[in-house]
């Protein structure tokens, strides 16, 4: 929400290992060149196998919330990319699209291409569901001032962003930027999305110094940090420990990730790479189970972490929460086996809760989609699947056999300041 609150995060040293069972298929040379061209995820996730089988995210409209975005790139030709043209900060700017290379629109560039890109340009790019409906709405470059509504009530360019997104069809909502605390319209606007059966994605802070941690500490909301090519979880990027966020939905690919950077080759780092990898991930399985609802999708992108079938299980120390997401997992269980509750109702912040989502939908006068009461999903504390190892500088995850890691991801605050990418 980069209104007058912004702030985007850049990942550390990777401290967490999570070796998963044929997670990353490619060895050898192959493999090598894949992580030092920053597109070892895309391979990891065997995403060219699974687009070779059809899904691809076809038919699925997914909103990116960020700041700018250069849609000339190469990257995005023959994509089906729409970009909202008024900011989300207000009526006066007109720079959500620029071909100038600045901090928000490589930010913006990039987390859409992670889920659309089509391998051209630099970085070479491809995307987790290249057949999606992506819809880019972005804050622009200018402030976001806070001011009241008709009703009296605080309101920013967050908000106003969950509201178009969900008027205009999206059903997955993918967001890297971050805001130092959840004012009552945008947790309003939140529950609204709940409710309409929109899930919403949102990548948590680079590091646990910093307070910019919503949306992602909101209830219902898919929090996502991220992870390297080794395994090892993203550092935080101002103690350089573990970045460890106990709330922490799963974790993903993030970290040394390919940038579409348009004027040298360069590699990312951060959980904001994270949060459009899974958002692609349940776009694709939304397209092969198209009966499913939003909250039955999220309670199988929980139950089928990691390459194997497991217990459900959530581990809150060691930062990988319910484990790392996969894409092939995910397509081969359908979702309606699972319960018709968002299993994210637990969050410390309390906010949303179950009453306000009902309520939303009550509003709406839609029948609202089912939330769990506001306590934790039934799992395992310290699942058998994920024993925590714990050596050197980090926090080591063992699965079965193969490594993931997690990426940076960039965050915005709440606050009358001017959202920075980092």
């Amino acid at each position: 929400m980069q209104t007058s609150h912004g702030r985007r995060r850049r990942g550390g040293i990777a401290v967490l290992a999570v070796v998963v069972a044929a997670l990353i298929a490619p060895v050898g040379a192959a493999h090598a060149d894949a992580v030092a061209d920053g597109n070892w995820w895309y391979s990891a996730f065997g995403a060219d196998e699974v687009h070779g089988e059809g899904w691809t995210g076809e038919g699925i409209k997914v909103a990116v919330v960020d700041q700018q975005i250069n849609d000339t790139l190469p990257v995005f030709e023959g994509t089906n990319l729409t970009v909202s043209p008024r900011p989300l900060c207000g009526d006066d700017t007109d720079d959500v699209v620029t071909t100038d290379l600045t901090e928000g629109s490589l930010h913006g560039s990039g987390m859409t291409a992670l889920l659309i890109g089509n391998g051209e340009g630099n970085g070479a790019v491809r995307g987790i569901a290249p057949g999606a409906d992506v819809t880019f709405y972005g804050y622009g470059s200018e402030l976001c001032v806070i001011s009241a509504d008709g009703n009296g009530n605080l309101t920013g360019g967050y908000s106003e962003a969950i509201r178009t997104a969900v008027a205009d069809g999206n059903e997955i909502i993918t967001t890297s930027v971050a805001f130092d605390e959840a004012r009552p319209d945008e947790v309003s606007a939140v529950a609204e999305a709940l409710a309409q059966g929109v899930i919403i994605v949102a990548a948590t802070p680079n590091s646990t110094t910093d307070t910019s941690s919503y949306p992602s500490q909101l209830n219902g909301v898919v929090s996502v940090n991220a992870f390297d090519a080794n395994g090892m979880l993203n550092a935080d990027e101002v103690t350089g420990a573990p970045n460890i966020w106990p709330e922490v939905t799963v974790i993903a690919p993030g970290v040394d990730v390919a940038s579409v950077n348009w004027d040298a080759e360069k590699l990312e780092s951060g959980s904001s790479n994270a949060a459009p990898l899974v958002a692609g991930i349940l776009a694709a399985a939304w397209q092969k189970y198209p009966d499913a609802t939003s909250n039955q999708l999220i309670q199988s992108l929980i139950h089928n972490t990691t390459p194997d079938d497991h217990p459900l299980s959530r581990n809150m120390e060691n930062g990988a929460g319910y484990g790392p997401v996969s894409l092939r997992h995910m397509l081969a269980v359908d979702p309606a086996q699972y319960p018709d509750e968002n299993p994210l109702m637990d969050k410390a912040s309390g906010q949303p809760t179950a009453a306000q989502v009902a309520d939303a939908g009550a509003q709406d006068g839609a029948t609202p989609a089912p939330a769990a009461s506001d306590a934790p999903a039934t799992a395992e504390s310290a699942p058998d699947a994920m024993p925590l190892v714990v050596g050197g500088i980090g926090v080591l995850v063992l699965v079965t056999a193969l490594v993931f890691t997690i990426v940076r991801v960039r965050r915005g605050r709440n606050g009358p300041t001017q959202g920075e990418n980092r």
